[in-house]
């Protein structure tokens, strides 16, 4: 169901395992983006838990017919990724699931390098840094990422850890 152009990017980055792979694409479900609107609410990731544990997951994403929609299914897989990562485990912190997608986004913004694309990215980091604001937070820990990004995702995430653990310790001051 993945675009080949999706699993390049995901081969590119290290990010490619087919038996992860295989059960993404069987736990997602594609939109059609721009014919169909009101399924846009639908776009995203998410988990079911027992016990305190991630048992399944689900994804929804655009069929990736540009760089916008493909954009959209970079983020949401890798949101995928974090939480297949974690099954039969305790979920990710709320705090910690965005900064990875947009690492990920940043790096095909960077690969495609594309006009309009760019002022998207421009948009993104425009954000100020606000420690009330968790997307705020992502941002800030997507650059800090950038500036670390070795394509191992392992390591990246262990890293998003540490920066949650650095802005919580903010938040509460």
């Amino acid at each position: 169901m993945y675009s080949e152009e999706i699993i390049d990017f995901f081969k590119r980055h290290n990010l490619y395992d087919e038996e992860m792979f295989k059960y993404l694409d069987s736990h997602t479900d594609m939109i059609d983006y721009y014919n169909n609107p009101e399924a846009r609410v639908c776009i995203g990731a998410g988990n079911h838990t027992e016990n305190g544990k991630v048992v399944r997951l689900r994804i929804c994403i655009p069929y990736p017919v540009d760089y916008k929609t493909t954009l959209i299914c970079i983020h949401e897989i890798v949101h995928g990724i974090i939480e297949y990562k974690h099954l039969n485990k305790k979920p990710i912190e709320e705090i910690r699931k965005e900064a990875l997608p947009f690492l990920y986004e940043k790096l095909y913004l960077e690969e495609i390098n594309n006009e309009d694309m760019n002022k998207f990215e421009d948009y993104l980091n425009d954000f100020n840094v606000d420690k009330n604001n968790p997307y705020s937070f992502a941002l800030y820990a997507r650059d800090c990422l950038v500036e670390n990004y070795n394509k191992d995702f392992k390591k990246m995430d262990k890293l998003s850890k540490k920066l949650v653990k650095k802005y919580n310790k903010t938040i509460k001051n």
